[in-house]
C-alpha cells in the first residue's frame, strides 16, 4: 500500500506542473496586463510610470521567466496580492475557504448517505414502481443544471416559502446549528447532479454484482438477504462507484462558483466571479490553482480508498 501511495504521489508532480502552465498561459492570452488595468487611462498619459510598474512586476521579462517567478512564489504559498484590495490572495482564499469546506461536506453527505442506499434500493426493486420512480427522478436531477435549480429554489422560496433559510449565512463560529441549517439547501442543490449520477451508477453496479456466482453461493448457503447485501454485494459494488465519485468531485468544485453566487455565500467561488468582473488576474489565477490542487489531492485520496476496497489494484 505504501509503495502504491508513493507512486501516486509522484504522478501528481507532472499533473500539477501541467495545470499551472495551463492556468498561467491561458490568462496571458487575454489582451492587456495588470498594469493596463491598474493604471487605466494613465498608461497613455504616463508611459514611463507604466513601464516602471511593469518592470517591478516582472512583466517586462519573457513569459517563461514570468512563469518561473510565479511558480516559485506559488510553491511557497505566495499567490500574489490583489491589486484591487491590496490583500494577499492566499489570505483572501483561506478566509473564505470554510464556506466551501462546509458546502462540500454537506454535499458529500447527501451524495454518499442518499445516493448509495437509493441506488441499492433501486437495484433490489428492479422493474418495480420504486425503481421506475427513482430512475425518472435521477434522470431529471442529472439533466437540470445546478445554477438553474438554485435560481428556481430561491425564486419559489421567496414567493411561497418565506420561512425557508435561503439567501442567509451565519458563520459557524457564531452559531453552528443555524450555520448548518442555512447551508443545507445550497448543499443539496450543489449535490443534485452528482447525487443522481451516483444513484444510477450504484444501481448498475449492484445489479451486476447480484448476478455474480459468489452471491448465488452465499444465498445457497442459507445466508440472510441482509448479510448477502451488506457483506458480499455492497463492498464489491462500491469499487466503480468510488472511482466515479473521484471524477465527480470536479463537478462539485465547478458547481461551487454559481451555487455560491446565486445563494450569495461568501466562498471562494463568489470571490472568483467578483475577481473576473474586476479583471483581478492575481485572484483568478491563484484561486483556480488552489482549487485545482484541492481537486487533484482529493482524487489521490479516492485512489487510496479504491486500492483499499480492491487489493488487486496495488499490484
Amino acid at each position: 500500500m505504501v509503495r502504491y501511495i508513493f507512486a501516486r504521489l509522484l504522478t501528481l508532480i507532472p499533473i500539477m506542473l501541467g495545470v499551472s502552465m495551463l492556468i498561467f498561459g491561458t490568462f496571458h492570452l487575454i489582451p492587456g496586463d495588470m498594469v493596463d488595468i491598474m493604471m487605466g487611462d494613465e498608461v497613455a498619459g504616463d508611459p514611463k510610470a507604466a513601464q516602471e510598474l511593469r518592470k517591478s512586476l516582472n512583466l517586462d521579462k519573457p513569459i517563461y521567466i514570468q512563469y518561473g517567478y510565479w511558480l516559485k512564489n506559488a510553491l511557497r504559498g505566495n499567490l500574489g496580492k490583489s491589486f484591487t484590495s491590496g490583500k494577499p490572495v492566499m489570505e483572501m482564499i483561506l478566509s473564505r475557504l470554510p464556506v466551501n469546506i462546509e458546502l462540500m461536506i454537506i454535499a458529500m453527505v447527501f451524495i454518499i448517505f442518499m445516493g448509495i442506499p437509493l441506488g441499492m434500493l433501486s437495484a433490489y426493486k428492479q422493474f418495480t414502481f420504486v425503481d421506475g420512480l427513482l430512475r425518472i427522478v435521477t434522470i431529471m436531477g442529472y439533466a437540470i443544471p445546478n445554477f438553474w435549480l438554485a435560481t428556481l429554489v430561491v425564486l419559489v422560496s421567496s414567493l411561497y416559502f418565506q420561512w425557508l433559510p435561503v439567501l442567509k449565512y451565519i458563520p459557524f463560529s457564531e452559531d453552528p446549528l443555524r450555520n448548518i441549517l442555512y447551508l443545507l439547501i445550497p448543499g443539496f442543490v450543489l449535490a443534485t447532479s452528482t447525487l443522481s449520477y451516483i444513484v444510477r451508477m450504484t444501481r448498475s453496479s449492484v445489479l451486476d454484482t447480484l448476478r455474480q456466482d459468489y452471491v448465488r453461493t452465499a444465498r445457497a448457503k442459507g445466508m440472510t438477504e441482509k448479510i448477502v447485501l451488506s457483506v458480499h454485494v455492497l463492498r464489491n459494488s462500491l469499487i466503480p462507484v468510488v472511482t466515479v465519485l473521484g471524477f465527480q468531485i470536479g463537478v462539485l468544485i465547478g458547481g461551487l462558483v454559481l451555487t455560491e453566487h446565486v445563494f450569495v455565500l461568501p466562498g471562494v467561488g463568489r470571490l472568483i466571479l467578483l475577481a473576473i468582473e474586476q479583471r483581478d488576474f492575481m485572484i483568478v489565477t491563484g484561486s483556480i490553482l488552489f482549487l485545482s490542487t484541492v481537486f487533484v489531492s482529493l482524487n489521490l485520496i479516492v485512489d487510496i480508498i479504491y486500492a483499499f476496497l480492491d487489493p488487486r489494484i496495488r499490484y
